[in-house]
């Protein structure tokens, strides 16, 4: 089926404003004969952060001393294509405005960067980890509770695994480990129990979305209330499909490494699992050698190698600083417009380090 490609993008003018290049950078790259910014969007999506972005260098007359380069990634065909048509509009106006889509997860920015960019740092990153409003409206996903689809929630449909082979295959416990950890669902036992015992038994003839919402709403018996019972467990399933926490994961333990001295960073965060690996992380960047100690209980992540000898050189600082500290949420306007708006957290990162060693 056929669909138009709409979504809002959440806060965008926030997002652009903190990951715009710095007077510092600009400087520094003076002396670079290609004079060439490099930006990725690691969840194009209906490319409405790039848009901003490109915009906002035409306005602000960036054009006229820099180029443009925007690498993105998405594993959404729908949202490649969609983008596409969007970005070679602005090509056609912006002639130093180039970009390059890669079909693939945001947890492999690093490789795409040291393969088709060698020897090259990213100036800015953007990452926006929601998942985008055609991919829950569109039925046939498979991640609304409210729309019927199949047990889908693959953000890649070239992908084979699904939430209903989840259902179908998991065990007991490995149920209860997913719903209760990406849903943070408190009854997670009792619903991975009751699904076992139906599956034992040929009853749980679930295959689509509304019918297994249901379902949960049936085994929780939760009281009435604004959110719906099985808004937790939809999200665990679309995590475990997806893969999503530890390609944020990733993606966070590599950012050091390809990004500029002075780059800049926005992640956008809807829940608290996605929100406190960003917070993590920052903390780590902030702390600098002092990650150390933490990263030896495996709860902290990694630090290269070059800004740990940069960490060495300069009495342990960090190497850079979270702006504003503790994120940004979504305006009162902003939600009102956009009711999916309200659960939003951006949390930027302002790198200031040396690569010199």
């Amino acid at each position: 089926m056929k669909h138009e490609f709409l979504h809002t993008t959440v806060l965008k003018a926030e997002t652009i404003e903190h990951v715009l290049p710095s007077e510092k950078l600009l400087q520094s790259l003076k002396s670079d004969s290609s004079k060439n910014l490099i930006y990725v969007d690691c969840t194009l999506g209906g490319a409405g952060h790039s848009i901003q972005l490109i915009e906002i260098f035409a306005e602000r007359n960036l054009f006229q001393n820099f180029d443009l380069t925007l690498i993105a990634f998405d594993h959404d065909d729908n949202a490649i294509n969609h983008a596409k048509i969007l970005l070679n509009k602005l090509k056609e106006k912006y002639n130093r405005f180039h970009f390059h889509i890669f079909n693939e997860n945001f947890g492999n920015v690093k490789s795409a960067i040291e393969t088709h960019f060698p020897n090259q740092k990213i100036h800015g990153l953007i990452a926006d980890f929601g998942v985008s409003s055609p991919q829950l409206d569109w039925a046939e996903r498979g991640f609304s509770i409210h729309h019927e689809g199949p047990l889908d929630m693959r953000m890649n449909p070239q992908e084979n695994f699904t939430a209903l082979d989840i259902l179908n295959n998991y065990s007991e416990k490995d149920l209860t480990r997913i719903f209760f950890d990406y849903g943070e669902e408190p009854k997670a036992r009792k619903l991975a129990k009751a699904i076992i015992q139906d599956r034992k038994i040929g009853k749980l003839q679930i295959t689509n979305t509304v019918e297994f919402a249901a379902y949960i709403k049936r085994i929780l018996a939760y009281p009435k209330g604004k959110v719906h019972p099985a808004t937790r467990t939809f999200q665990a399933l679309r995590i475990e499909v997806n893969n999503e926490l530890a390609s944020i994961e990733n993606l966070l333990q590599d950012l050091p490494k390809v990004i500029h001295p002075n780059g800049k960073t926005g992640f956008i965060s809807f829940h608290s699992l996605e929100d406190r690996i960003v917070k993590h992380a920052m903390r780590n960047w902030q702390k600098g050698k002092n990650a150390k100690e933490k990263m030896e209980e495996k709860k902290e992540h990694n630090i290269p190698l070059h800004l740990m000898i940069h960490l060495e050189e300069n009495q342990s600082k960090g190497f850079g600083k979270e702006i504003p500290r503790g994120g940004i949420v979504a305006s009162e306007e902003e939600c009102k417009r956009n009711n999916r708006s309200r659960s939003a957290r951006l949390r930027c990162f302002e790198f200031c380090f040396s690569l010199e060693t």
